[in-house]
């Protein structure tokens, strides 16, 4: 072959090379540019406690609005909380102390503080249950700049579970997560296997984290290959966690006999419908209920019908607390 040709050659195929490399190392910038707006907390107050999370939406204002107003209410009940998580976060939270020796501890989703969480406290004190909201990892005032989708949050919820029994004498407690809460709460249930633990609540439960942000990822017009991929290696890569172990799907078989109680609305377009069925019959709990809410919304079940949410979870609790 001409040495001419084999020069040609060789410069089409380098070219070729360095133009893959290229692409590759844009793609993983991208990939580090999503993950960090998604799953990391960015500049100072975002996921914070001053302002909705999604200023400008509707739903999530008026949660965030009744809330409030709820927690000015009972703000003399509040007892501030903070405990050290296994790597070395401080973790806060509020206790609303009414007095009884039970309490629910809620978990709420992504981006959201505790001041989310006072819109699914309101039901708690007339059914004599003391409330704890707690910011999660890299939320509100406590520390961390990952979330880890439920994984480490787990860690720390059974943290304040033994803070609870143990330094604050709760005889009962319940677990109560919307969205990645749910995950949290999954994940500590299956591995806690001390008997103060009463009752959960799953409202908006997923099969998967990766299968939820898929969804999200889709709804806002992007293709899946290859940055949607290259996302979980920059998860992996801060956080030393695998996001396979963020499955919902496989701790609910491990939840022997404790009463268990999964929320959804038919219109979750994040969580489908037949997905969430298949959580509850994969769990192994012979106290489990499911209760539907035409037309829900994921994570807005309450706010389509606040009266008969509080009623379900009031019955739910008469009956397994």
């Amino acid at each position: 072959m001409p040495t001419p040709v084999i020069i040609i050659i060789i410069v089409v195929g380098a070219l070729l090379v360095l133009g893959l490399l290229f692409s590759v190392f844009f793609t993983f910038l991208v990939a580090y540019k999503v993950y960090s707006k998604t799953l990391m907390r960015g500049k100072l107050g975002s996921w914070g406690r001053k302002e909705c999370s999604e200023p400008g939406n509707p739903a999530l204002e008026t949660m965030w609005k009744r809330g409030l107003k709820w927690s000015e209410g009972d703000k003399s009940y509040i007892k501030e909380l903070s405990i050290t998580s296994k790597d070395g976060l401080k973790l806060v939270g509020e206790w609303f102390d009414y007095g009884f020796d039970k309490t629910v501890i809620i978990l709420p989703g992504r981006r959201e503080t505790l001041v989310y969480s006072y819109y699914y406290a309101q039901p708690y004190k007339k059914l004599g249950v003391n409330v704890l909201v707690v910011d999660q990892r890299a939320h509100g005032l406590s520390e961390g700049t990952y979330s880890t989708c439920g994984i480490k949050e787990a860690e720390d919820a059974q943290l304040w579970m033994e803070y609870m029994h143990d330094v604050l004498n709760q005889k009962e407690l319940f677990l109560h997560g919307i969205c990645v809460g749910t995950c949290a709460t999954s994940i500590a249930t299956a591995s806690f296997k001390k008997d103060y633990l009463k009752a959960i609540i799953l409202d908006s439960a997923f099969i998967t984290y990766q299968e939820i942000y898929k969804n999200h990822y889709i709804e806002s017009g992007h293709a899946l290959f290859p940055v949607y991929y290259q996302i979980w290696m920059w998860f992996k890569h801060f956080t030393k966690c695998n996001i396979n172990d963020a499955k919902t799907i496989n701790y609910v078989p491990k939840f022997d006999n404790i009463p268990v109680l999964f929320i959804w609305g038919t219109k979750d377009v994040y969580c489908l419908p037949e997905k969430s069925q298949q959580i509850y019959e994969a769990c192994s709990s012979n106290k489990k209920e499911i209760v539907w809410f035409e037309g829900a919304l994921h994570s807005r079940v309450r706010l389509s019908d606040e009266e008969r949410y509080d009623a379900v979870i009031g019955d739910f609790l008469a009956r397994n607390a």
